[in-house]
């Protein structure tokens, strides 16, 4: 088993993770930053369909940003489901496992006996993790789904418009929704293992892509829900004290500020602007929540008069609520991203030194830690089989029956 850091949270917590692609295995790279032991299952013969995605000629152990940010701190079997032997297989590994993760369409888990009615016969306390696209239940449970359908059928798209206009919108960046419904199926494993400690019970666990990304934006879609003729953000502008800005340089920044008189007045004396303050339309609250596109343009017009940089060594010695809206070039000099460590280095047996995102949760006494990169496809079935108590006859059985 490959060594890590005592004291992990999760030291000792077995998973066998049959997820593809990124929803799934996102989660589980959660769980194995804080100590447990992931065992990666693929399917032959080129495993996870991420490990190639996007370069359909290079291979199962191409090298790609993709499978490596989905499967770092993780070990990688093959095994075959397909086949009665593989499933046997599988049923003798369940005891000694914790929990056993999945997303495939809805329906396919039960047809590889992959299930919950099914691993529980085998280990009563087995957790059965899963995603879904639109939830287990209803009209459009078996249509399948990819993080853009995800984002688009749970709001998020709509809400990404500007200032109402009716022009196509695209998904937002870097898999949002797969990333979203991902943080919410390790969080729900983790309320699983913790009830199982307490009530020894195993359970089936569920999460959806839908349901994440309603989640996700709780408030925006509870604020509907509790004034559906509410102006929206989207629409009306609702607030110029909430949004972006672009200065003298074309880069932006944002502003988030706090809905008092004394803060916009305040703000007005610190862009040299008390003008705005003998406005009527800016006068109170009310006032600039009901002229909010005629504050955006006067903002506008602010913020083109100084370069980022200069208005934030500005601004922030003032305590105005601001940061610069980054790209992903600029995150890894970010002094707060440095200071904490959300960008780390890694050793890779490929390409060398690469950096990683890093693990945001910081425990004091308990903390995690990326241990390795991601594995080669099949890299340590050996080793696994032999951990869960298969002879070497055994292994050598399995191999020649092509299960592994």
């Amino acid at each position: 088993m490959t060594s890590h850091q005592p004291h992990s949270p999760l030291d000792g917590v077995r998973i066998l993770d049959f997820t593809i692609y990124q929803n799934g295995p996102w989660a589980t790279v959660m769980l194995a930053d804080m100590g447990a032991d992931v065992i990666k299952i693929e399917a032959p013969p080129g495993g996870d369909p991420g490990r190639n995605l996007g370069r359909p000629d290079a291979g199962p152990n191409a090298v790609n940003a993709y499978f490596e940010t989905m499967n770092r701190n993780k070990r990688s079997m093959v095994l075959d489901l397909g086949k009665d032997e593989g499933r046997q297989l599988l049923y003798k590994m369940v005891p000694h496992a914790d929990v056993v993760v999945q997303n495939f369409r809805h329906g396919v888990a039960e047809r590889l006996g992959l299930d919950y009615a099914t691993l529980s016969k085998h280990n009563p306390k087995i957790i059965c993790a899963s995603v879904t696209g639109f939830g287990r239940k209803g009209p459009h449970a078996k249509h399948r789904v990819f993080d853009t359908l995800g984002q688009a059928r749970g709001g998020l798209i709509d809400a990404l418009r500007r200032g109402g206009d009716e022009e196509r919108v695209v998904p937002g960046p870097s898999g949002i929704g797969d990333q979203s419904g991902a943080i919410m199926l390790a969080y729900s494993i983790m309320l699983a293992l913790f009830a199982r400690e307490r009530f020894g019970i195993g359970q089936d666990v569920e999460i959806s892509q839908l349901g994440s990304q309603m989640t996700l934006q709780g408030l925006g879609i509870n604020s509907r829900l509790f004034d559906p003729g509410a102006a929206t953000l989207r629409a009306g502008t609702k607030s110029a004290m909430f949004m972006t800005y672009r200065c003298k340089d074309g880069k932006w920044i944002a502003l988030a500020a706090v809905h008092t008189q004394t803060y916009f007045e305040q703000f007005c004396d610190a862009v040299g602007h008390r003008e705005l303050l003998a406005d009527e339309r800016f006068k109170s609250h009310e006032a600039r929540s009901r002229n909010g596109q005629n504050l955006l343009y006067a903002l506008d017009a602010v913020f083109v008069e100084r370069t980022r940089d200069e208005w934030l060594a500005h601004l922030y010695p003032l305590d105005i609520i601001c940061t610069p809206v980054q790209s992903y070039a600029e995150l890894p000099n970010d002094p707060q991203v440095i200071a904490n460590e959300y960008i780390v280095e890694l050793e890779h047996p490929v390409r060398g030194k690469i950096k990683q995102v890093g693990i945001p949760t910081k425990l004091s006494a308990t903390p995690g830690r990326i241990r390795h990169t991601s594995p080669k496809l099949g890299q340590n079935t050996n080793e696994v089989l032999l951990e869960f108590g298969f002879t070497q006859a055994e292994i050598d059985a399995a191999r020649k029956q092509g299960v592994i």
